[in-house]
């Protein structure tokens, strides 16, 4: 057991020395060893025993996220510094907090459409036993076993917005899953109250929090909460149980002092920040760590680790409250947030909100609320409570999100919507057209001022050894690949000398007749030195170009080479600046 947290601290130590080689120094250049990039965190080496499960109060999180820590901040010297775990390639590595999927491997819209769910579905035509149930508070449901065995927590929808929140929490997941993150498998359902029979020993929640025996008088206040469909039937959405022991969800700051595993702060984790990104998308205002789990995964024995998942996206894509200005604000302010206060403070209170003109949509506004594009400023959205990784994130951990969400075709985001079984086609053509115009704001907003280029590969052609990039904003759709043209510099690095610009190419996609998605450089010759010496440092700056693109190009795409003294070359760095200047030598 000793050995591992000191093989944990040299892996912090490897991530942290790559991300500041990721951010470069104005006083010098920093270079990248000649080894391959971190692509695994062993994060899941097992250990023993298996941490104490944390309690996060609902009141107790939200007092301190919205009362105490900004207090605290405001009075604190905390600069945002880099995100540690980032690889030498500015990629976040698999680990059990996130899974490279989106350009790491290529996902078909089925893949997305099924996310993490790999077994079929409930049958409502066999009974579901009924386990537990919480008849009380804004979100009654159910705790089932299904005929195949296994448990599912039921929610269902408001009575005032149908169909909204079981598709936001099946899409969400969905879309969650193929960004990379751990989710759980949800389904939408649709059952006659007779598939509900009260199990052995089956408890509820009364009013004051106590469990009683459940009773049928329970499930009867649940389904009355309901609604039914016009058939007669419930809709729910099923959340499957995660497989493990819950040990209560993660904090987005600090690391858990009991797993030896977990040595970046978590404020510190890029997928952590980017995923701000992700909840301004679908509009997860309530992205707090209530709606999180850690999951202890035994391996062997009493040893294990934790993974971390995401959970309930039932707030997602409209959510609508009593309060109807709370509704319009929802993704614009913090519930209570001191920035709007002390403008208001400094203006009497004269200066426009931009939630304050807003209207529900009569065609949609029971449905979807005040969830639209044209409203929509990714880089203005706000959670419901400050949430301490999303503080932190920097323009280079969101350029880095927009660059996986690129990935995401419109048939991939249709495969999730039609998960959601939205039984009124104009509202599910409506939400794919939304949800695919507040993705490009994203791409718009976060790679025009970091370079988008990603996925270096090194190739052999006619001209020589190439390096090729992926252009993700040709790839969305952002950008006509017949407007954008690239330019490339070079520099030994060694020698101190800028060489002759390399040669740039519109490059291919995968698969015959694919239109032009990225770039690719003709390396440039570099002189072999004596027989002994290092192999060559070298250094590629390749910028894209929009010609019709009123806003300044974003600075370059920068990769770190070894010209090795066989003659070939050997990757071994990335970085995504945010200036321009040629690299100090």
């Amino acid at each position: 057991m000793a050995s591992e947290p000191i093989s944990a601290r040299a892996r912090l130590l490897a991530l942290a020395l790559a991300a500041l080689a990721g951010t470069g120094c104005a006083h010098g250049l920093r270079r990248f060893p000649l080894a391959e990039p971190m692509t695994e965190d062993p994060d899941r080496q097992p250990f023993a025993p298996a941490p104490e499960s944390y309690f996060s109060g609902f009141y107790g999180d939200g007092a301190d996220q919205i009362l105490f820590r900004p207090i605290a901040r405001f009075f604190a010297v905390d600069p945002a510094g880099e995100a540690v775990n980032v690889n030498a390639l500015d990629e976040v590595p698999d680990s059990s907090w996130y899974e490279n999927r989106l350009g790491a491997r290529e996902l078909s819209p089925d893949d997305v459409g099924r996310g993490a769910c790999t077994e079929p579905p409930l049958d409502p035509g066999q009974p579901w036993s009924v386990v537990g149930a919480k008849p009380n508070g804004a979100n009654p449901g159910f705790i089932i076993e299904g005929n195949d065995g296994k448990r599912y927590l039921l929610k269902f929808d408001s009575l005032t917005q149908p169909q909204r929140a079981t598709a936001a929490d099946v899409i969400g997941s969905r879309l969650y899953w193929a960004a990379g993150f751990n989710a759980p498998c949800n389904r939408v359902v649709y059952f006659d109250a007779r598939t509900l029979v009260i199990g052995e020993g089956a408890t509820a929640e009364d009013a004051s929090g106590r469990e009683v025996p459940l009773t049928q008088r329970h499930i009867d206040t649940v389904l009355s909460l309901a609604g039914t469909e016009p058939d007669g039937r419930y809709r729910a959405a099923a959340s499957l149980y995660l497989p493990g022991k819950p040990l209560g969800p993660f904090r987005y700051e600090d690391t858990r002092r009991d797993d030896p595993n977990d040595v970046v702060e978590h404020d510190d984790r890029r997928e952590l920040r980017g995923a701000k990104l992700m909840a301004a998308w679908l509009n997860h205002f309530d992205a707090r760590e209530q709606n999180t789990l850690d999951i202890w995964i035994t391996t062997e024995g009493d040893r294990g680790y934790v993974r971390h998942y995401y959970l309930d996206f039932g707030d997602t894509l409209g959510s609508m409250w009593g309060i109807d200005w709370m509704s319009q604000r929802l993704g614009h302010s913090h519930y209570l947030d001191f920035n709007w206060i002390a403008r208001d403070f400094f203006t009497f209170g004269t200066q426009r909100r931009p939630w304050e003109l807003r209207r529900l949509p009569p065609e949609r506004g029971t449905v979807f609320g005040y969830f639209d594009a044209e409203h929509f400023d990714p880089a203005a959205w706000k959670p419901g409570y400050p949430n301490p990784a999303f503080l932190r994130m920097s323009e280079r951990d969101g350029a880095w999100m927009a660059r996986k969400l690129a990935r995401l075709t419109r048939d991939d985001i249709a495969a999730a919507v039609r998960e959601g079984r939205l039984s009124e086609p104009s509202w599910e053509a409506w939400l794919i057209d939304t949800l695919e115009q507040r993705r490009l704001r994203i791409l718009t907003r976060y790679l025009s001022r970091v370079s988008p280029l990603d996925r270096p590969a090194l190739a052999a052609d006619a001209e020589g050894t190439t390096l090729c990039l992926d252009d993700p904003l040709i790839l969305s759709g952002a950008r006509l690949h017949a407007l954008r043209t690239y330019h490339a510099r070079a520099w030994d690095a060694d020698r101190g000398v800028e060489l002759t610009p390399p040669r740039a190419r519109h490059r291919l996609a995968r698969g015959a007749g694919s239109p032009p998605a990225g770039v690719c450089v003709v390396l440039p010759e570099v002189p072999a030195g004596p027989a002994g010496e290092r192999p060559t440092y070298v250094i590629v700056d390749i910028t894209a170009v929009t010609h019709d693109d009123p806003e300044p190009s974003p600075p370059p795409t920068r990769a770190h080479l070894y010209r090795l003294r066989d003659g070939g070359w050997r990757l071994v760095g990335l970085q995504h600046p945010e200036g321009a200047d040629a690299p100090h030598l």
